[in-house]
């Protein structure tokens, strides 16, 4: 968090946010929301690609959630296991 922080006051115009998971649970979800509503707040142009394994249905779920949930360009990746 102190990264983004450093990152966000340094005046960058962009930023680029990968997440590529295989599990997490709900403290890291929480940790990626605080993360992700940073960003949302800054002024940073951003997008966010978050990758699942195309038979992960609860992780392409949690990507759909917070994609409605934080308003910053999403895309969802299905990547083979």
């Amino acid at each position: 968090m102190e990264w983004i922080d450093d990152h966000l006051k340094d005046g960058k115009d962009s930023v680029d946010i990968s997440i590529r998971l295989e599990y997490f649970n709900t403290s890291s979800s929480k940790c990626i929301m605080d993360l992700l509503k940073r960003v949302e707040k800054s002024s940073v142009n951003a997008t966010v690609s978050w990758y699942y394994e195309e038979e992960d249905e609860d992780m392409l779920e949690a990507g759909e959630d917070y994609d409605a949930i934080i308003d910053l360009p999403f895309r969802l990746i299905a990547t083979k296991a």
